[in-house]
């Protein structure tokens, strides 16, 4: 009967110890976390972007807020360099509307 109350309480003992472990949803998505556990700045970017499209608000990376504050000189050749070369981001990835038709963006 001792044995038996004994693995008991081990097993209830046990049970506890994940929940003492749980991590929020929110601090899973924060920059601090993302970067501690080996995620890339992109990664962190890419997470604000899916989040903020959930929320319906618009978000725009620190690159994106660069390239848009450019002369418009240097936009027009990044953007072609970005078309010539398919590797290139061009910012265009998450802020676009689909459409089932194709046009001339989707080359």
């Amino acid at each position: 009967m001792k044995k038996k109350l004994l693995l008991f309480a081990i097993f209830a003992l046990s049970v506890q110890i994940p929940a003492h472990c749980a991590i929020s949803v929110d601090r899973t998505m924060s920059e601090e976390y993302l970067r501690n556990n080996g995620y890339s700045k992109q990664i962190y970017d890419t997470v604000n972007v899916g989040r903020a499209r959930a929320l319906g608000e618009e978000y725009y990376s620190s690159e994106e807020i660069k390239f848009k504050s450019s002369k418009a000189p240097v936009r027009w050749w990044k953007r072609f360099h970005a078309y010539l070369d398919p590797a290139k981001d061009d910012y265009s990835f998450y802020h676009h509307d689909t459409s089932p038709e194709p046009s001339f963006s989707d080359l």
